[in-house]
C-alpha cells in the first residue's frame, strides 16, 4: 500500500511538473525535419518549456490559425506567399528568421527524364496563387511552355503564350497532388508535400536562379510569429537554433535538394 502511494504521489509531481511547462505551438507541413524539431524540444525543456508540433494539410489555413491564436509560430512558407497573405488578409506578423530555399521539381510515377513529356501530357500544378505562379515559372524555365512577360503580379493559366505540346495544366489542391499522381504524366509539388514519399521520379530539378533574381529574398522560408510576440526571447531560440540545425543537415546531404541561407 505505501508503495502505490509513493508511486502515486511521484506521478503526480510529474504531471505537475509537466503541466507548468511553457507549451509552445507551432504550425508545421510535413515531416522532413521532425528530428530539428525533436532537438530543439529537448533544448526548450532546459527553458521549463515544451515544443508541440502542430501539423498542417492545408497551408491556407496556417496564417490565420497564428492569427487567431491556435498556434503561436508556424514554419511552412516562403517570403513571396508571407507578403501577399498578410497584405491580403491584414496580419500583424514578424519574420523571426529565414531558413532555407525549397525546389518545387517537376516530379512523376511513370516517366524518369523530361523529355518523355509529350503531346496532351497531363501536368499538375498547386492551385493557390503564389504557388501557380511559381509552378508555372518552373513549367517555363523548364522549356515545356513560355509566359507572357511582366513584372508585378503572379501569373496565372491565361498568361501562357505559347504551348506547343499543348499541355493539360491542372491546378489541384497542394496537399492532393501526390495522391493524384497516378493518373497524371508529372507533377509540380511543394517540397513539404512530397518529402516524406517515395516511389517518384524527379524529371526536372527546379532552379530559382532562372526565373528570380532574388531568390533568398523571394522564396526563402521563413519562421512567422505574430508582431506583438516578436521580443519573445523563447520564440527568437527556436527560430535561430532551427536555422542552425537545418543548414548543418543541408550541408552534411541529409536533407537533399534544400539551399542554406547564410
Amino acid at each position: 500500500m505505501k508503495y502505490w502511494l509513493i508511486l502515486l504521489l511521484l506521478v503526480n509531481i510529474i504531471s505537475c511538473d509537466k503541466s507548468n511547462n511553457n507549451v509552445i505551438k507551432i504550425g508545421h507541413i510535413g515531416e522532413f525535419d521532425y528530428d530539428i524539431w525533436m532537438q530543439i524540444d529537448e533544448e526548450l525543456k532546459k527553458e521549463n518549456a515544451d515544443l508541440d508540433i502542430v501539423f498542417f494539410d492545408d497551408y491556407n489555413y496556417l496564417n490565420k490559425a497564428l492569427d487567431n491564436g491556435e498556434i503561436d509560430l508556424n514554419a511552412f512558407q516562403n517570403h513571396i506567399y508571407f507578403v501577399n497573405d498578410t497584405n491580403a488578409n491584414n496580419y500583424k506578423f514578424h519574420i523571426l528568421e529565414k531558413t532555407f530555399l525549397a525546389p518545387m521539381n517537376i516530379y512523376s510515377t511513370s516517366i524518369t527524364n523530361i523529355s518523355q513529356i509529350t503531346t496532351n501530357s497531363k501536368i499538375a500544378i498547386p492551385n493557390d496563387g503564389v504557388n501557380l505562379s511559381r509552378a508555372l515559372q518552373v513549367l517555363s524555365s523548364a522549356g515545356l511552355i513560355k509566359l507572357q512577360k511582366f513584372d508585378s503580379h503572379f501569373y496565372s493559366i491565361t498568361n501562357i503564350i505559347e504551348n506547343n505540346l499543348n499541355l493539360e495544366i491542372i491546378p489541384i489542391e497542394s496537399d492532393m497532388i501526390y495522391y493524384n499522381m497516378g493518373k497524371l504524366d508529372a507533377a509540380i509539388i511543394n517540397y513539404g508535400f512530397i518529402s516524406d514519399y517515395r516511389g517518384y521520379n524527379i524529371v526536372y530539378y527546379d532552379d530559382i536562379s532562372k526565373y528570380s533574381h532574388s531568390a533568398s529574398n523571394s522564396y526563402a522560408n521563413l519562421i512567422v510569429c505574430r508582431e506583438k510576440d516578436k521580443s519573445i526571447d523563447i520564440y527568437k531560440l527556436i527560430a535561430s537554433s532551427y536555422k542552425k540545425k537545418i543548414k548543418e543537415q543541408i550541408e552534411e546531404n541529409k536533407l537533399k535538394g534544400l539551399i542554406s541561407i547564410y
